[in-house]
């Protein structure tokens, strides 16, 4: 794997890290973050009632435990389906990364200074909530077959945004533990594609995949064997030899079998006469009858791309990555703008008024934009994977 390859997604890594990083100083660490944090979660507790039907609400608390099931179980059925076991012990890692992070920050990094001005003092950066369902999310993604990356990303940062507004919503998190969450899953998510691409690389070498060590493996133990019930036998009529190395050694000048055909080539599998031209599997190159039919055979252990025929969007290293950068500077354009003018403002926010709305729906934007971040990151370096 060249070292440039590495390097990058190791960049977006660190800026991720880096965003959480601001994110946790200017939230916990600064009069101003904590003001702002406080008064999103009090606005977004007094429009619980006011905007949303009851049933929106008993929905929305029961609503991230419901995606991260169904999340799982459509990542369970494609890894099955499309066998790819690397992405899955991949996404694995990466939950359980990612989660374990979450809490190291929350309960023993990351200290919240008290200066009086917040109604819950606890520490709650970042959110657990959160962090869970964005993580079988993410997980998602890297199974997916490559034709359908697109849409599972575009569907994926949507409702891993959602579940971060909804943790807000709900009042268990404030908007920038959601946003900081949503980080580090995309960080731990661009860390399990360069753990993917390792592997793959490791695998691509002649003779290093699985099943070609184990062919070999049991190629010499049926060697070993057969040399050793020859040794026992000692020329007795009670072995029967295989009836391809029978023929071998009894009919040496058959033609297709020991001797070349009257193609001439000198492999005893391309002869056009005898046994071995029954059927056109034994050639690589054959003069079927049809001109499509003239095509090689894949060498031995070499698996075809089942997804090649797919040419739509999220397969090929020209695909469109899924959000867009423009959709991700918009949304970070606008919740910092909001933010700063809020927190400009002379009067402070309160609920209900124009300053305390702006402050909830800043808080929405920059959830969304850090859920299109992280996963834009991600797809980015996945897109190269078949």
């Amino acid at each position: 794997m060249p070292r440039r390859s590495v390097i990058r997604p190791l960049m977006t890594v660190a800026m991720l890290g880096v965003c959480v990083g601001i994110a946790s100083y200017i939230s916990l660490m600064t009069m101003t973050g904590q003001s702002l944090d406080d008064e999103a979660l009090a606005q977004a507790k007094a429009d619980r009632n006011d905007f949303f039907p009851w049933i929106f609400l008993a929905a929305a608390q029961h609503l991230p435990e419901l995606v991260s099931i169904a999340a799982a179980v459509l990542a369970l059925v494609w890894t099955v389906r499309t066998r790819r076991w690397i992405p899955a012990l991949a996404g694995l890692g990466m939950i359980l990364g990612a989660n374990f992070t979450t809490q190291f920050l929350k309960r023993v990094l990351l200290n919240k200074p008290d200066y009086g001005i917040q109604q819950i003092v606890h520490n709650s950066f970042p959110s657990g909530h959160t962090t869970a369902t964005a993580t079988i999310l993410v997980a998602l993604l890297l199974v997916a077959p490559p034709h359908l990356r697109a849409k599972t990303a575009t569907w994926g940062w949507l409702l891993a945004a959602i579940t971060g507004m909804l943790t807000v919503l709900n009042g268990w998190h404030r908007p920038s533990d959601a946003a900081a969450a949503l980080l580090i899953v995309g960080a731990w998510g661009v860390l399990a594609v360069i753990a993917i691409r390792f592997t793959d690389a490791a695998l691509s070498r002649p003779g290093a995949h699985p099943s070609d060590v184990y062919r070999r493996v049991r190629q010499k133990m049926d060697a070993r064997r057969e040399n050793l019930e020859r040794r026992e036998d000692r020329g007795d009529s009670a072995f029967i030899p295989p009836a391809g190395s029978h023929q071998q050694q009894h009919n040496p000048h058959q033609p297709g079998i020991g001797q070349p055909g009257p193609r001439g080539d000198g492999n005893p599998r391309f002869g056009t006469q005898g046994p071995a031209a029954a059927s056109y599997s034994n050639a690589p190159y054959v003069n079927a009858p049809y001109p499509q039919a003239q095509q090689p055979y894949p060498p031995t252990g070499f698996q075809q791309n089942p997804y090649a025929q797919y040419n739509g969007p999220g397969h090929g290293h020209r695909a469109p990555v899924r959000p867009r950068r423009g959709t991700v500077i918009t949304l970070l354009v606008l919740a910092i703008g909001l933010a700063v003018t809020v927190a400009l403002m002379p009067s402070p926010a309160v609920a209900g008024t124009w300053a305390g709305r702006a402050t909830v729906i800043a808080g929405y934007l920059g959830i969304a934009a850090a859920a299109a971040l992280s996963w834009r990151s991600v797809a980015r370096w996945l897109r190269s994977l078949s």
